[in-house]
């Protein structure tokens, strides 16, 4: 490869101003985003598992349009429509917030996730054997105790490696925030490549980062799980 790597261009001045801003946005998208989708989706999971019909309908709904709509379309939404439902004054201060970018893009990101996150929850919680909490039931323990004590470990258990799946999946999608120029790595690699036209050493800065956060996600969630399944043994 005939390629002059030059490293000392993009790893100063300005430059590094850009990566080093970049890394900081990506990072608080990533733990902001993350956190507000499993809330969401934890809050979402108890109304699809509602008694009434209604209710239980309006999550399920819920879910299939985070599920179903492309993740970059929530971000565009809130960014560009949402601003625009509200009366013109309001409308007028959203528009005008320099930060306005930053906010749809976690927006965008928690309602895209937590559709799947709430699915994932229901599903590690419709695992646990209906016959234990029927036992519990007849030992005279109350609701709560039994979802303190029976339902939520195994719950957690039966979807911790799917859930931690989706919110890695997560962390690669905050690269879609570029489209709304918030400043996070991926929009500094742009911005560098476009000046310096030193487009593969800050593509490998940012593959690496990417990397990293990911790998110590996975790994730190192994030895979660592997925790969790001695806890049961």
């Amino acid at each position: 490869m005939n390629y002059d790597f030059d490293w000392s261009l993009v790893l100063s001045g300005q430059y590094l101003h850009w990566i080093i801003e970049g890394l900081k946005y990506s990072v608080c998208l990533m733990v902001l985003s993350s956190v507000l989708a499993v809330v969401i989706g934890v809050l979402v999971t108890f109304g699809t598992l509602s008694q009434n019909r209604v209710v239980r309908f309006i999550f399920e709904s819920y879910i299939e349009l985070c599920r179903n709509i492309p993740t970059l379309l929530w971000l565009l939404f809130f960014y560009y429509v949402f601003p625009e439902l509200f009366p013109e004054s309001i409308t007028r201060e959203l528009n005008a917030s320099t930060s306005l970018n930053f906010w749809s893009a976690i927006a965008g990101l928690s309602l895209s996730s937590s559709g799947y996150i709430s699915e994932i929850v229901r599903g590690g919680i419709m695992a646990v054997p209906k016959e234990q909490i029927a036992v519990s039931y007849s030992l005279g323990h109350s609701r709560l105790q039994i979802w303190r004590y029976v339902i939520w470990p195994q719950a957690i258990r039966n979807c911790f490696p799917p859930l931690v799946s989706r919110i890695i999946h997560n962390v690669k999608n905050t690269s879609l925030a570029m489209a709304l120029s918030v400043h996070e790595i991926i929009w500094a690699t742009q911005q560098i490549e476009s000046i310096t036209f030193r487009g593969l050493e800050v593509t490998i800065i940012s593959t690496f980062f990417f990397l990293f956060i990911n790998y110590i996600m996975a790994f730190s969630a192994r030895l979660v799980e592997k925790r969790l399944m001695r806890s049961v043994n």
